[in-house]
């Protein structure tokens, strides 16, 4: 398969590519159903390649300054992965490149040292699973949740921003950047997404959760930390998506976490249950 072809994905290369990922076993996160992976195909990606010649054996794609590559196990060691791995890499701009891999693929790291990759720090996806009754959470005085409202997205935005600013790898965004990433993915629910107010009107704490039962942040304003804000968020959260139903809650943390929040989420019964590796290349 030396000869397999490069090519720009298409429509019709959605489904072999999620069949691809799902026999490696191998993505990045976690369980993904074909629709989530349908729906952030082209959204989410600034390009997309797939290798092949009677049918799709690997694929690769760059968002922002990340690349991933897969390839079908039986079509290894035959140049395809680091094919792809450079197109993909050709269209980020900048000098840095990142990547993640699974800890459970032994090959990956061989794969991105010999492309000249770094390993820097780990990445935990955490769970928790909802069979038992959740306690209700313990509220500071004072203080509740609600549901988010739209009109008030510019005041999340500006709540994320002061919360995750001493975090290593903190990005301002552009406020229409942000709103459109995050109010616009399939997996926004308006209903999930929870904050809480403080007495002058401000935000005090919020947590942004996707529909399927995925922590995407979990924050709370530097003024009002060390209250047990973030622990009845979290058991907040537990305690609406097993009223929906939901079999478990998952988030991801990493190990540069300045707060250490994995220690918050263990505590209410979280546990790691995949560990990622996450790599630099500055070119």
């Amino acid at each position: 398969m030396a000869e397999a072809r490069i090519r720009p994905a298409v429509e019709a290369d959605i489904e072999p590519a999620y069949a691809l990922l799902e026999a490696c076993k191998l993505g990045p996160w976690f369980e993904l159903s074909f629709d989530q992976f349908r729906d952030w195909w082209w959204r989410s990606y600034a390009g997309i390649w797939v290798a092949g010649k009677d049918g799709v054996v690997g694929y690769s794609a760059a968002r922002g300054e990340s690349v991933e590559a897969y390839v079908l196990p039986d079509f290894r060691r035959h140049g395809i992965g680091s094919r792809l791995l450079t197109t993909a890499e050709e269209a980020v701009e900048g000098s840095l490149l990142e990547a993640t891999t699974r800890q459970d693929e032994p090959a990956a790291g061989p794969f991105l040292t010999g492309h000249g990759y770094d390993r820097v720090y780990e990445t935990w996806i955490m769970q928790r699973a909802l069979e038992e009754e959740v306690p209700p959470p313990s509220w500071p005085a004072g203080l509740a949740p609600r549901t988010f409202r739209v009109e008030e997205a510019e005041q999340v935005k500006a709540l994320l921003d002061v919360a995750y600013a001493e975090e290593p790898d903190f990005t301002n965004r552009p406020f229409d950047e942000w709103k459109s990433f995050m109010l616009g993915d399939p997996s926004f629910d308006p209903e999930s997404w929870f904050v809480v107010e403080a007495s002058d009107g401000s935000l005090a704490a919020a947590a942004l959760n996707w529909r399927e039962g995925f922590v995407k942040d979990l924050v709370v304003h530097p003024a009002h930390r060390r209250r047990g804000l973030g622990a009845a968020l979290l058991q907040h959260t537990f305690r609406h998506f097993q009223a929906r139903g939901a079999e478990r809650v998952t988030l991801k943390t990493d190990s540069r976490n300045t707060s250490e929040a994995w220690r918050l989420y263990e505590r209410l019964g979280m546990r790691t249950i995949r560990t990622l590796d996450d790599w630099v290349k500055r070119r």
